[in-house]
This record gives C-alpha cells, sequence and structure tokens, in this order.
C-alpha cells in the first residue's frame, strides 16, 4: 500500500502493521521512504528478500557496512546511542539541559548557550578545539530548532533535548538491512527490536511522532548538512510532515513506542 502523497509510504501486507513491533518499526519510516522499501518488512518492493546494488552503495556509504561483522556492529552501536553520544552536537544538548536545570528556565538564549558551554569546557579540562567545536554546533543547534519550529514541525513548547531519533531511526532501518543481507535471522531481529522498543520508550522527550520526527530531521541536518537551508534539512523534513499527515502512515495509525 502507498501513500499517494508525494513521498512514498509503504506498507507490507506481509508485515505488523499493529501493536508494539510495528511500532519499532515505524520508527524506520523516514529512511525506509527515502529508500521506496516497506517499513514493516524486510521484503522488497515487487516481492523478495534481498539486497539490491543501491542499497548495498547506500549501506557502505552511510553506515559503513559492507559484511555481517559491520552490520552487527553498527546495528548495535545505533541501538544503544553510542554514535550519537559521541557527537558534539549532543553534547551541547546535554549542556543547554543542565543549565536550564540549574536556572529552573525553560528557555535559554543563544548568548547564554554559548557561555554556558564556554564554562563547561573550562570546567572539564577541554582543549580551546574542542570547546570551539561545542560551540559552532549548538549555534547550529539553535538555528535549526528555530527552523523547525518556523515550519511547524517543533511541537509547540518543546525543545530539542537529545539527537537520539536518528540513531533510533538508523537502526531499526538496519535491522530489516540486515535480513535482506542474509546476515540477521529471526531471532537476531526480534532481539534487537525488544531492546529498540526498550530504549525508545525511555526518551521522555519523544512523547509524541511529531517529538520524535522533529529531532529526526535535527539530527540529519545537525550532523551532516549546513545550516537549514540545504537537502539534509529539507528532504527529512518533506518525509516527516508526510509521515504526520498522509492517512496511510504508521506515524498516525500507531503509537510511538511505549506511548498508548
Amino acid at each position: 500500500m502507498t501513500s499517494g502523497f508525494d513521498v512514498p509510504i509503504l506498507t507490507s501486507p506481509h508485515g505488523p502493521a499493529h501493536g508494539p513491533q510495528a511500532s519499532v518499526l515505524a520508527m524506520s519510516a523516514p529512511i525506509a521512504a527515502r529508500l521506496g522499501l516497506h517499513w514493516n518488512s524486510p521484503e522488497i518492493p515487487g516481492g523478495g528478500v534481498t539486497v539490491t546494488v543501491e542499497e548495498k552503495l547506500t549501506l557502505a556509504r552511510e553506515w559503513q557496512i559492507n559484511s555481517a561483522d559491520s552490520w552487527l556492529h553498527a546495528t548495535d552501536r545505533l541501538i544503544r546511542g553510542e554514535r550519537i553520544r559521541s557527537m558534539p552536537a549532543e553534547t551541547a544538548l546535554d549542556i543547554r539541559d543542565e543549565e536550564l536545570e540549574k536556572r529552573g528556565d525553560a528557555y535559554l538564549d543563544l548568548d547564554d548557550w554559548v557561555a554556558a558551554v564556554y564554562a563547561h569546557g573550562e570546567r572539564s579540562g577541554w582543549t580551546e578545539e574542542d570547546t570551539d567545536l561545542v560551540v559552532r554546533l549548538a549555534v547550529k543547534s539553535y538555528y535549526v530548532e528555530e527552523q523547525l519550529a518556523g515550519d511547524g514541525l517543533l511541537p509547540a513548547g518543546e525543545r530539542l533535548v537529545t539527537l537520539f531519533a536518528h540513531d533510533l531511526a538508523s537502526a531499526a532501518y538496519l535491522v530489516h538491512a540486515g535480513a535482506r543481507m542474509g546476515v540477521a535471522d529471526p531471532a537476531t531481529v526480534a532481539q534487537m527490536l525488544d531492546a529498540l522498543g526498550h530504549n525508545a520508550s525511555g526518551i521522555t522527550s519523544y512523547p509524541t511522532w511529531a517529538s520524535f520526527g522533529a529531532a529526526y530531521v535535527a539530527g540529519s541536518s545537525i550532523l551532516f548538512g549546513g545550516y537549514p537551508t540545504d537537502s539534509h534539512y529539507g528532504d527529512p523534513a518533506r518525509t516527516v510532515r508526510s509521515l504526520l499527515s498522509s492517512p496511510v502512515s504508521p506515524w498516525t495509525n500507531i503509537p510511538f513506542p511505549g506511548r498508548s
């Protein structure tokens, strides 16, 4: 089934469309839509469970996956959020949250955020280069957040807290990519989906798909793009908008993992 929207949202009749496992798999929808794949099944459109040449190139280019070992390592790392925790942008968001908690406030302007990063870097003994990098990512995150709010993609009253959504979406996609590669048996897939569901449900800053979608777009833009005027913002933003509005999207039919 397709959505009829510009963004292809493909739901397989052979995969779960409701229930906890479907909620977990639905996190892969932004990537599955971009690649023209089912979000809920490893079966490729037209039938069969096999990896195409195009997908092999995508796996190698975006996730450095070209073997069973590299697939397992990358997917496990993403499930755990280890990639995002190593990113300076996530550090910048953590520092803002710490400063907001200390002040008892709900908003921090850019100047105060930058000052908090410099103070944190000095306390932590960072090098000047490390501090400047986190400052640049704080500035970038601030403007991406403003763009998301202006585009109606960041729910009112919310802010970016973590970019873990990008790791979760990538991991959910890679679970089925592993099946297409022939390196993931059903038991491994089930175990990974259980872990993904557990980790996703614990992220309180994602109460809805809209919150998750905003963080996914932000992750794409902040980690890989320039300021939010390029394809790393625009393309996922259009996909997320469709996922949040299409009547056949999993995001309009089933809740985020762990939500009711």
